[in-house]
């Protein structure tokens, strides 16, 4: 199948329509909807039918591309949708030019010009363009400047950077991490990106689970628990899916824990890395990481932006255009390893206070006869 589907591609590169048709008909036959490979090669089909100009078998094919689950054909479907539902716009006359008929004697092979069964010699050149109906070309006044420089103000303060994501950490234990993220617009409605994003995270990370307020566009997207190994993965799907989603590319985020086992507690290790140089300075953009953990009540280091304390929660900001990374360290008590060590101390008290009890001469302690 794959050397058809290349010739067929190459066929309709170079305006080969017929054959490529020819070849992506079988293909389609043994490949059906609702398919990856059926979509894909049904796309094709759409695009060779709109070069011959079979605009409604295509419109029909295209009506149900908007439908698959493949999240990128689905979109190029529903432009093309747009394309062939358009209406049609009627040319005027005078965007072309209409040549008379060429009569030639056959006798003498002298040509004259006929526009019809009278022939009339008429000069060929073509007649000076009418002038433009709304009157000679000014320029804009002060007024009409003022209120494009508004109307764009208004779009740029409504629509740029309208999007707070807050990252939620929390260690419960060791090697346990649960992540989470709350998603505010400050629009206070669901902004279309929140909706794609819902959607690819449905195909990327399908354990997590959204949850959304469209009267306060808030989205609340929570983690089971998981490994450190697993919500690291976890963390990539989840940035992936939101920057390809946006028409982003960032390098993958990295979130590392490392523990020591001392029978008594757990020292661990927090190391985050998150890479936004290639995240673009949007205004009114906030991103932040909340660290929810008992363990970790000492200082972070960070850079560029320091963390603040929010009750037992660590936030801390992320710079775009800058690599943010975080170190945290602290202990996590053993609670299996705490009770052997009290069971521990009160034998140890028994047996001393059992041998002070011999030397003062009390003997071992008997039953009442």
């Amino acid at each position: 199948m794959g050397a058809d589907l290349s010739a067929a591609e190459a066929a309709l590169a170079r305006g080969d329509y017929g054959q490529s048709l020819d070849l992506l008909e079988p293909l389609a036959a043994n490949n059906p909807l609702p398919g990856a490979e059926g979509a894909r090669i049904r796309m094709l089909m759409v695009t060779a039918w709109m070069g011959q100009g079979q605009e409604q078998t295509a419109l029909a094919t295209c009506r149900q591309l908007a439908k698959c689950k493949d999240p990128e054909l689905r979109q190029r479907a529903k432009q093309l949708l747009d394309v062939l539902e358009a209406p049609s716009l009627q040319r005027p006359s005078n965007w072309s030019l209409k040549l008379p008929n060429l009569e030639m004697d056959a006798m003498t092979g002298a040509g004259s010009i006929s526009s019809g069964p009278r022939s009339l010699r008429r000069n060929l050149d073509p007649p000076p363009p009418p002038p433009p109906p709304t009157g000679p070309t000014r320029n804009p006044t002060i007024g009409f400047a003022a209120l494009v420089c508004a109307v764009l103000i208004g779009l740029t303060m409504l629509l740029s950077g309208c999007i707070r994501i807050t990252t939620t950490i929390h260690i419960p234990g060791p090697d346990r991490v649960q992540l989470g993220w709350e998603v505010n617009s400050s629009t206070q409605k669901l902004m279309p990106w929140q909706l794609h994003l819902k959607e690819a995270l449905s195909l990327s990370a399908p354990s997590v689970n959204v949850e959304q307020n469209s009267r306060l566009g808030q989205q609340i997207i929570t983690a089971p628990t998981l490994p450190s190994a697993a919500a690291n993965e976890l963390l990539q799907r989840v940035v992936s899916s939101a920057a390809t989603t946006a028409g982003l590319t960032l390098n993958k985020p990295q979130l590392i824990v490392q523990e020591q086992n001392w029978l008594l507690g757990v020292k661990q290790s927090l190391t985050l890395d998150i890479d936004l140089n290639d995240l673009p300075n949007v205004p009114g953009l906030n991103l932040s990481i909340r660290i929810s953990a008992a363990s970790f009540r000492n200082e972070a280091k960070t850079s560029p932006l320091l963390t603040t304390k929010s009750g037992n929660d660590l936030i801390w900001p992320l710079q775009p255009g800058e690599a943010n990374h975080l170190e945290l360290h602290g202990w996590s008590w053993n609670r299996l390893g705490v009770g052997s060590l009290i069971v521990l101390a009160l034998l140890a008290l028994s047996l001393i206070l059992q041998t002070l009890r011999l030397k003062l001469g009390f003997g071992f302690p008997e039953l009442p006869s």
